[in-house]
């Protein structure tokens, strides 16, 4: 979701706060993303609850309508050399397989 009057970044750590709830923040546009899962599906009323909240907050206090955080979620979109997408993917996979339990065994023989 998205907004132009109100700021979706600053939205979900209000909410993140406020609740248990956690949402993706993302770039561009600019807005909050939540996956709906079987594990959450039975509880849309309290989120939605939540937003409510949250904004309500943020009438309140306009301060909080000011994000401090940066969105990453989606940011990928907006690299110009894809090329360097790759590269990246390829190089946290190999940071990810060092840390396998075979090379770790290895290192403490």
């Amino acid at each position: 979701m998205t907004s132009n009057v109100v700021n979706a970044i600053a939205l979900s750590s209000v909410i993140l706060k406020s609740t248990q709830w956690t949402t993706a923040m993302l770039q561009r546009p600019a807005g909050l993303h939540l996956a709906i899962t079987y594990a959450n599906c039975e509880n849309y009323t309290s989120f939605i609850q939540a937003i409510k909240k949250g904004i309500q907050a943020m009438k309140i206090d306009p301060s909080l309508n000011v994000n401090h955080d940066t969105a990453v979620y989606g940011l990928t979109g907006t690299i110009p050399d894809k090329s360097l997408l790759r590269e990246f993917a390829c190089k946290h996979q190999a940071a990810m397989l060092d840390t396998l339990p075979e090379k770790n065994d290895k290192m403490k023989q």
